[in-house]
């Protein structure tokens, strides 16, 4: 069957300029969006020539942290990621992974190009019509598949209209206009002509592939209404664009029937109608679970390559219990846990204290728990000496060393991710020191004496050292252990610097956990980046608004996860948006 390559007498970069004008845009290279684009999260991303606030562009230094009110500039492009993208086709088409070609058993994301920010360039840009083109080669194979793109027969007359606008209201998250209706239509006007097959697969090829559904759009230009105490400039985006931004926000892909039907009816424009979906949304555990696994990934700095997060390799002599299988195994651990709080009501204080676990066959003698007893898919328990996750295996094992534990990756980690402090550079011999040639009894003993030194005590001694001693019950690959494998017992007691003004003694890995659970700096660093990775972009003031209420919300009684994620949605920002001056 021909596809593109053969119905190729339009042109692709004519194909794609067409819908690129029509949207507004101005078409770059090879048919690429423009130089305005970047990677997106929730449709408001920052890339590009048009840098949000705090970025290039505004002078001087800006405190992030510091709640200057308004709406952050942001690009009216911004492109899908690829996690967004392959949601999007499952949720349009039902696709998962490639049944033919060289792809077979890869997602969509896995052949796109990684996600990065500024206008799209000639590899991107080919990536996303290659993946298209197999995309719809597998769907229109598949009954299954191409009956959620197509449900009759192209062939008779009216048929590919019909799906054209039907789909396109999916895929654009818009109705289509009648132009691009007619250059959709258009596809079939080949010498010589495509047989009806091969005009709905192309047809299908060039959804995929179009800039009003690889990037989500912002064109709106109607002005805010008084609700919004928008300032001059501010701009109130159609419902249309509303229900893209909420649905990338909390379910990372498309908006569903009934968000569209809300769209369609232009009942996304107030806070209210707005909360009613998130609401909705919120309860469906299959698309928010791992949308919010992601949203806990990016906190965690789970998904960042310069971070130990299941880099570590174990010596199979010393742990033998620690297999080539085990680290997926904790590493869905590690999302399970996150979903489980995030959506069985938990609340901000359960991230570091909840003793629900998630095991399988290949991470139960971990947990000292009979591997015969489980099977391997992960099986919900209770634990009772593990509150929260940084006391489970994922992440114990991973800010180790192969053969013992490491209290400064582990103390560094909570330092510099949790509580959001920076130590400073190490000094220009750490690397090279080394600890006096003696006997030690314990890694802690060990520790200490190297970073004795007087140039790293000043960092060592206050903010990195402490947090790791007090999880040093926890061994190298995340066992519990009473005695350091070198013969002392266990001195988890040590005094941990939570801020400038609050050094606490803690004497046991509950209560290290529990003092981060208060801590007013670990629940702004993490109302920050959540409110980052919602909104697709770099902590700015605008934004710090939100974070500062959602910081206060977050240490109220019987507030949960679940409500900040709902509280996300009532942003200004989510409805308003406004332009570089």
């Amino acid at each position: 069957m021909r596809t593109l390559g053969q119905l190729s007498f339009i042109g692709l970069t004519t194909l794609l300029s067409s819908f690129l004008v029509a949207c507004g845009a101005s078409p770059g290279p090879d048919g690429g969006a423009g130089a305005t684009t970047g990677s997106g999260g929730a449709g408001t991303g920052t890339g590009g020539a048009t840098a949000g606030v705090g970025g290039s562009g505004t002078g001087g230094t800006v405190n992030n942290a510091v709640c200057v009110p308004g709406v952050p500039t942001t690009t009216q492009f911004p492109r899908m990621t690829s996690v967004q993208y392959e949601n999007s086709v499952e949720a349009l088409l039902g696709f998962t992974t490639f049944s033919s070609g060289s792809y077979v058993g890869m997602t969509a994301s896995a052949s796109l190009n990684p996600d990065f920010e500024g206008p799209m360039n000639p590899p991107a840009n080919t990536a996303y019509i290659k993946t298209a083109e197999n995309i719809a080669r597998d769907v229109m194979a598949d009954a299954t598949l191409k009956a959620k793109f197509i449900t009759c027969d192209p062939a008779v007359a009216g048929c590919l209209t019909d799906t054209i606008r039907a789909f396109g209201r999916k895929a654009f998250r818009r109705p289509l206009t009648d132009d691009e209706v007619l250059r959709f239509e258009g596809l079939s006007n080949t010498t010589p002509p495509g047989t009806p097959e091969e005009i709905a697969e192309t047809t299908l090829w060039a959804f995929l592939t179009s800039p009003s559904f690889i990037m989500i759009t912002e064109l709106e230009q109607g002005a805010p209404i008084p609700e919004d105490a928008a300032r001059p400039g501010d701009i109130k985006l159609s419902s249309y664009e509303v229900a893209a931004r909420l649905s990338f926000l909390l379910w990372g892909s498309v908006p569903d029937d009934e968000l569209n039907a809300a769209a369609d009816a232009n009942a996304l424009t107030t806070k209210a109608q707005v909360l009613a979906q998130a609401t909705r949304m919120l309860q469906d555990r299959v698309q928010v679970g791992p949308q919010v696994a992601r949203a806990f990934r990016k906190w965690a700095d789970m998904d960042n390559d310069n971070s130990h997060w299941f880099s570590t390799t174990h010596a199979a002599e010393v742990f033998p219990e620690y297999t080539a299988d085990t680290v997926p195994a904790l590493a869905a651990e590690t999302d399970a846990f996150f979903e489980e709080v995030a959506l069985g009501g938990g609340s901000f204080a359960d991230i570091f204290l909840s003793q629900v676990g998630f095991v399988n066959q290949h991470t139960a003698a971990l947990y000292d728990l009979n591997p015969a007893d489980y099977g391997p898919e992960l099986e919900k328990v209770t634990f009772t000496n593990r509150p929260g996750f940084l006391t489970r295996a994922g992440f114990l094992s991973s800010y180790s060393g192969p053969e013992a534990t490491s209290p400064i990756l582990r103390g560094s980690y909570i330092t510099i991710r949790m509580l959001g402090v920076d130590p400073g550079p190490p000094s220009e011999n750490a690397l090279t020191t080394k600890a006096p040639d003696i006997v030690y009894t314990s890694q802690r003993q060990y520790i200490e004496a190297l970073t004795s030194p007087l140039e790293c005590t000043g960092c060592h001694t206050k903010y990195i050292n402490p947090p790791g001693f007090a999880l040093e019950n926890y061994n190298s690959v995340g066992k519990w252990q009473d005695t350091d494998p070198l013969g002392a017992p266990i001195n988890p007691t040590t005094d941990v610097t939570f801020a400038e003004d609050n050094k606490v003694k803690v004497e046991s890995p509950l209560q290290m956990m529990t003092e981060l659970s208060k801590s007013s700096s670990v629940r702004r660093n993490f109302a920050e980046k959540v409110t980052a990775f919602a909104t697709g972009r770099a902590p700015n003031p605008n934004d710090a608004c939100d974070v500062d209420r959602l910081n206060t919300a977050l240490s109220a009684d019987g507030y949960t996860v679940l409500n900040l994620l709902s509280d996300l949605t009532q942003a200004d920002s989510l409805r308003l948006r406004t332009q570089a001056n």
